[in-house]
């Protein structure tokens, strides 16, 4: 029997955590959704929008509160099942973001908010929102980006420090990818965007207790909760223990504040 790919991996592992994603994830990942619209234009009042890799439906409910007609797509059943549940006014389907099920030119403008670093091919995916987009139409995408005091660095870090990088996983692509302004603008023009721009933001999360930063992971965590699920119990003490630390160490005035820096880049087709 073959070994699950990286793509089977996250479908079953995202379809597990739909309830865990709105509880613990979605606060941080709706902080850019106002910051990804704009980056689309300041009039989305009966502009299609779709949102892919919409998880639980927050950015698409916020497209149509500014008026779009928002439609939201992800590869999860159970993500789909939660977002229709929580905005049951906005559309919701199950698809694949590399083989979007729509037709060419079907949308005014295509969003995707932390989604590129759960696909096996995220290029095919930027190819599929160009080949739905109307002409003049704008793509916008949040990633996560690379920074020394950023949480993901910070659990990234305590791995390598401690743990065996090595347990057995499919090959995954770079974390902090499309972080990097030229590694996005490089892709985006590569596949036939125009007009390419980019700006960080900084989301921040204020967790209740410092081992929240560690059950963080193991809520919303899927690559890196198999990550750390097979490492010894001694060493996963240890990653958690440094975790714990950092996150202290960001301690001010008696409240924990977690940097999530952020990336944002946009686009046009022409």
């Amino acid at each position: 029997m073959a070994e699950p790919s990286f793509k089977e991996l996250e479908h079953a592992g995202w379809s597990q955590r739909a309830g865990a994603y709105d509880t613990w994830f979605s606060h941080i990942t709706s902080q850019a959704n106002e910051p990804l619209l704009d980056a689309l234009g300041k009039h989305l009042g009966g502009a299609r929008v779709l949102d892919v890799c919409t998880g639980t439906g927050y950015l698409a409910a916020a497209a149509a509160k500014r008026g779009a007609l928002a439609e939201g797509l992800d590869f999860s059943r159970e993500m789909v099942e939660r977002a229709r549940a929580n905005h049951p006014t906005v559309a919701f389907r199950e698809g694949d973001a590399e083989q979007l099920p729509y037709d060419d030119r079907s949308f005014d403008h295509v969003v995707c908010a932390f989604g590129h670093l759960h696909l096996p091919n995220a290029d095919q995916a930027i190819a599929e929102a160009l080949r739905v987009l109307k002409s003049g139409g704008r793509y916008a995408f949040a990633v996560w980006r690379a920074h020394p005091d950023g949480y993901f660095q910070s659990v990234i870090d305590a791995i390598g420090r401690y743990g065996n990088t090595d347990v057995g996983l499919p090959p995954s692509p770079p974390f902090f990818r499309f972080g990097d302004p030229q590694e996005a603008e490089r892709v985006l023009r590569g596949v036939g965007f125009v007009d390419v721009q980019t700006r960080t933001i900084d989301l921040i999360w204020e967790p209740a207790r410092t081992e929240d930063l560690v059950e963080w992971i193991y809520k919303c965590g899927v690559r890196t909760t198999m990550m750390l699920e097979r490492q010894t119990p001694e060493v996963r003490d240890l990653i958690h223990t440094a975790i714990m630390q950092g996150g202290e160490a960001r301690r001010r005035n008696g409240t924990l504040r977690v940097p999530f820096p952020a990336s944002i880049a946009s686009a046009r087709r022409s």
